[in-house]
């Protein structure tokens, strides 16, 4: 590979994940949901839905507080399933918690399904059974019924609302029902209360809430931190709300009709997500029923599909469109090669083969220009003399050299540019596949997570700079394969002058040592598949160094 495609693939990997070079150790992970019980005094304080002309200020949440509560009194109910392990608590009568066995991931996402002005208040259980649990809230005013259900499809909970109003001046239209509140005081620090993918504090841009109305689609990713700039509020109907991270995603389909939504900042790391119900105000006794369906897990295709809501629509690798069809694309491919070979580090093997190859004559066109305009060097640098005092002079006569010789001075940058939204499209698959999780191959128990070849004992000195406490070992075996590429680009160079050249040795000598430093905390499908990369370009390097020098 030509110097100055790595240097460009370096550049446009390291805007990507250079915030990625260091990662805390791993936290042990715990699916016992029941250390969520643990209940803070301090609890939310939630605002009513804001009008378009009204702002509010997250400095005076209590003045919104309906209700004094003793929370000491709050007590969460478990319901246990296949898939998912539910909390749900009196205090709101909501669902605050949502743990997915199989990956061991808490979401950081609770109060699901709060009533407004009846966040805070003490809701009396009046049922519970193996897959559901029922709540039931009374005042002068209203009579509100909540039941949540373990629904028959993977990953998915059905939340039943029923509101009956018991006065003349019970208006329901003024009712605004909270479908979560993302909540990320958990990820300070870059450790979880609960463990998990999204306690890693360097995973924190990939949290992302999403909006889904009649109109648009409304994305906001580094979903971690927020201010009053986030507040938003729409008249729209609304198809769902979600919420994604690195793996999963929260989605929330409302069986009601609706006429909009609000996005209200808590504080600096709580975000209430509101809807509201297009309800038809009614006198004494109306009732209205509102139900949604909601889904808790991976972002894998094949499940989200079967809902028939278009929750697929929840996955998108890149805001701009071309990268985004090409990454969804590559996982397209891999994924019908998962089907015929089921080992994803065998897919990771094949699909760089597949890349690799299917660019080759991009790769070697490139190779030979660059070559060529080596070999135009010795001339290039007597007209750099010759005309030293008339640059024009000199650009014209080195134009007239890359004529006569049917030399394109881009001829050898541009059919490596044009790989370049694969290299992205492809990182974004490798970084934010679910599948990958937990998959092993060879030494590689997670193909998800550096390779650890080897971990140091507790007695063994930890947190070293740079290595942590394991030895991580495709790193450093792709930093040795790029440096022999290196080495042979190097000699494949036609002598120049003697400061350029050993400019090229002396980053020969770097780049391979920045590009170890950058994978050694990565996941090791991605560094398997710059491995493989690196190998295939010394091949090309070497068969290149065989062929006769252009003249």
């Amino acid at each position: 590979m030509e110097k100055r495609f790595l240097l460009a693939v370096i550049l446009s990997f390291l805007t990507l994940y250079l915030w990625q070079a260091v990662t805390p150790k791993p936290v042990k992970n715990t699916s016992n949901i029941e250390k969520t019980q643990t209940i803070s005094g301090q609890q939310d304080i939630l605002k009513p839905l804001p009008s378009d002309e009204q702002e509010t200020s997250m400095d005076n949440e209590s003045d919104s507080l309906p209700l004094q509560v003793d929370f000491k009194n709050k007590k969460i109910s478990l319901i246990e399933g296949d898939t998912l392990d539910l909390g749900t608590s009196n205090i709101g009568g909501t669902l605050d918690s949502v743990f997915i066995k199989k990956y061991e991931e808490m979401l950081p996402l609770n109060k699901i399904g709060s009533v407004f002005g009846l966040e805070n208040v003490e809701f009396v259980l009046t049922e519970k059974t193996d897959r559901s649990v029922s709540y039931t809230y009374e005042d002068e005013n209203y009579l509100v019924t909540k039941n949540f259900v373990l629904g028959k499809e993977d990953y998915s909970v059905q939340v039943d609302i029923s509101i009956v109003g018991k006065t003349k001046m019970s208006n329901l239209s003024e009712l605004a029902i909270g479908i979560y509140t993302a909540d990320m005081s958990s990820l300070d620090n870059g450790v979880s209360k609960h463990g998990g993918d999204s306690s890693r504090s360097t995973d924190k841009s990939l949290n992302e809430y999403v909006v889904f109305s009649t109109k648009e689609m409304i994305r906001k990713n580094n979903a971690f931190k927020f201010s009053p700039k986030d507040r938003m509020v729409k008249q729209d109907s609304i198809n769902w709300v979600g919420f994604r991270n690195r793996y999963y995603c929260a989605i929330f389909k409302p069986l009601f009709e609706t006429k909009g939504f609000s996005l209200n900042p808590i504080d600096k790391e709580r975000l209430k997500v509101e809807i509201e119900p297009l309800f038809v105000n009614g006198s004494k006794d109306q009732e209205e029923s509102l139900s949604f369906i909601c889904y808790f897990g991976p972002e894998k295709l094949s499940i989200l599909k079967k809902f028939d809501y278009s929750f697929e629509k929840i996955r998108k690798y890149y805001r701009f469109g071309l990268f985004d069809t090409i990454a969804k694309f590559i996982h397209s491919i891999m994924d019908l090669m998962y089907n015929i070979v089921p080992n994803w580090g065998v897919c990771i093997l094949l699909i760089s083969v597949v890349i690799y190859f299917s660019m080759y004559p991009l790769t070697k066109r490139s190779m030979v220009s660059m070559k060529r305009m080596q070999s135009m060097q010795p001339m290039v640098n007597a007209l750099k003399e010759k005309y030293k005092n008339n640059p024009q002079k000199m650009n014209e006569e080195m134009m007239k050299i890359y004529k006569e010789n049917k030399i394109n001075p881009l001829g050898g940058c541009l059919p490596m540019l044009l790989q370049m939204p694969v290299f992205i499209g492809l990182y974004q698959v490798l970084w934010r596949s679910v599948s990958l999780k937990g998959a092993g191959f060879l030494w590689i128990k997670d193909l998800s997570a550096p390779d650890r070849l080897f971990v140091f004992p507790p007695t063994w000195p930890q947190n070293i700079p740079i290595i942590g406490n394991e030895i991580n070992i495709l790193p450093l075996i792709m930093m040795i394969v790029m440096y022999f590429q290196q080495k042979l680009s190097t000699q494949n160079m036609t002598a120049a002058d003697p400061a350029q050249l050993a400019q090229q040795k002396m980053m020969s000598r770097i780049f391979p040592l920045f590009l170890g430093f950058i994978f050694y905390k990565f996941a090791s499908g991605l560094t398997l598949y710059f491995t493989m990369f690196y190998l295939f370009s010394t091949f090309t390097q070497w068969k290149m160094s065989k062929e006769p020098k252009v003249v």
